[in-house]
């Protein structure tokens, strides 16, 4: 058996972090002496807690750390999980690595940090789609799971889409763990309709690039509402005219629309 001390020294877990494992019930000692309280693992136990450091370092949460010491399955399925959003990471740390290079290239020239070039936007009169729409409260990273649902209501009432899927985005300010928003699809049938989306006098600008630059294109939309003295008055949304899965992550495109009122 092990000591508290010599299980840390071993493993290279803080004593603090053992006493938190126990508590948790991640990582409890073989033994607790019932007179001092004193903590006391096996050898065996050192295998345990190298399978939860590797999965720290694959930046496993510990209530998913707690499963996958319980369930191969569980295990196999996560690390699959986590190789993709590790994937998924590097790309974009490509493009960010990619914008960086450019925006130095400007600097360099004493250029502006910011873009100049004249910007795809357009006033467009009206806008008045039949859709077939869920509006939900979620965390942004389950975004796929509310397009695939939508998509599947669709495809139950038998609709025919006739354009690209939207979204709009309803929350007065950006929550990330806590955003409005509603993912709708256009369809030919008026009678399947979940709702009419309509707008009039919508400032829309066509954006082609990394959905990671799309921040800095609301930027630049943002001050040429400003600039033309208008008023943002509704829900942004936005067309993808791509799909990312199928799309490189450079090369997709979507239009912004922005209800204004014109002064």
């Amino acid at each position: 058996m092990l000591s508290i001390s010599q299980f840390s020294r071993v493993s290279h877990i803080t004593a603090k972090t053992l006493r938190y494992y126990d508590e948790i019930d991640l990582l409890k000692p073989e033994v607790v002496d019932a007179d001092n309280g004193y903590r006391y693992y096996s050898s065996e136990q050192l295998v345990t807690a190298f399978k939860i450091q590797k999965l720290k370092h694959y930046e496993f949460r510990l209530a998913e750390i707690r499963l996958a010491l319980e369930d191969e399955a569980y295990l196999l399925d996560r690390m699959i999980e986590e190789q993709q959003e590790i994937q998924q990471k590097i790309t974009d740390y490509h493009s960010i690595q990619a914008a960086i290079e450019t925006d130095i290239a400007i600097l360099a020239e004493g250029g502006s940090f910011m873009c100049n070039q004249e910007l795809p936007i357009e006033i467009v009169e009206e806008v008045s789609w039949d859709v077939v729409s869920i509006r939900k409260t979620i965390n942004i990273k389950d975004f796929d799971q509310l397009m695939t649902a939508v998509y599947k209501k669709v495809e139950e009432e038998q609709a025919t889409p006739t354009y690209a899927p939207l979204t709009l985005y309803h929350s007065p300010e950006y929550t990330p763990e806590s955003y409005d928003i509603e993912i709708a699809i256009p369809i030919l049938e008026e009678q399947l309709r979940t709702r009419r989306l309509q707008a009039e006098h919508c400032v829309k600008y066509h954006f082609h690039g990394n959905y990671q630059e799309l921040p800095a294109a609301y930027t630049q939309v943002a001050k040429w509402i400003d600039d033309h003295e208008y008023e943002i008055i509704d829900a942004a949304f936005e067309v993808y005219l791509t799909d990312p899965s199928e799309t490189p992550a450079d090369e997709n495109e979507v239009d912004i629309y922005l209800p204004v009122k014109i002064k």
